[in-house]
């Protein structure tokens, strides 16, 4: 193994310090965002209130939705990503694959754009429409920022909620698998037709 001798190499030294702390700080607010999240959603429950919140935003193809658009289904996945963020754009695929799968049984995905803020946003519609996520994807809205993107500090965190947009289960940090996607959905569908058995 080569020694990099410090006083010759100052610059390598430096270049290995700035990886390492970046490596770290990127590792601290993945971890620590999803313990924000669990701890935000949570006080918001325990408080009466939903996972998301009350909001009112438009669909990236400029229709009004408000949290009103989780009534119509047992589960909502409401999945954030960004336009910048290559595992949210890798694993959207699946998502749209896994929205059709599973309509059936009440289940829809909801994308939120964390960092589109207008309806209509060409790199946003032309992501979409590569990937074939063909399910609803909200901007946002300035109630979306305030609220549950205010906690969110990494993407893609996936939420999982009921029809009256309470948490179910935890939330997930970074994308999965398509199988493990849908091991999850299975899980928290049979859950929630248990309970209303």
């Amino acid at each position: 193994m080569k020694r990099i001798d410090n006083q010759k190499n100052p610059g390598k030294r430096s270049i290995l310090v700035a990886g390492l702390a970046l490596a770290a700080a990127l590792c601290l607010s993945a971890c620590g965002g999803a313990g924000s999240v669990e701890k935000e959603t949570q006080a918001q429950e325990a408080a009466g209130g939903k996972a998301l919140g009350d909001f009112a935003s438009e669909t990236l193809d400029g229709e009004d939705v408000t949290q009103e658009i989780l009534e119509g289904s047992q589960l909502t996945m409401v999945n954030i990503w960004g336009t910048f963020c290559g595992p949210c754009i890798s694993e959207m695929p699946a998502l749209g694959e896994l929205n059709r799968e599973y309509a059936d049984r009440g289940f829809q995905v909801v994308g939120i754009i964390s960092d589109v803020t207008a309806a209509g946003d060409e790199l946003a519609q032309e992501i979409v429409e590569q990937t074939g996520a063909d399910y609803v994807h909200i901007i946002a809205s300035e109630d979306l920022q305030s609220g549950i993107l205010r906690i969110v500090n990494a993407v893609p965190t996936t939420i999982f909620v009921d029809s009256e947009g309470k948490r179910v289960g935890e939330v997930c940090m970074g994308s999965r698998s398509k199988e493990e996607w849908a091991k999850l959905i299975e899980a928290k569908l049979t859950e929630l037709e248990e309970i209303q058995e």
